[in-house]
């Protein structure tokens, strides 16, 4: 009926990748303001980067 139609209609979800590539880059912002807080040292904050963009 009509509800089954709209349903046809409706946009399919986000591919998976895509939601992983948006909780990477929030990490990424994460991870930024933890070393500009002084929460991670430069080291650190280069290692847990090159981590998060290896899965990118």
């Amino acid at each position: 009926g009509e509800a089954a139609r709209h349903a046809e209609q409706a946009p399919a979800p986000a591919p998976a990748a895509e939601d992983d590539h948006d909780a990477l880059l929030r990490r990424l912002r994460e991870l930024g303001e933890l070393h500009r807080s002084g929460v991670l040292t430069d080291e650190e904050f280069a290692l847990a980067k090159q981590a998060v963009l290896k899965r990118m």
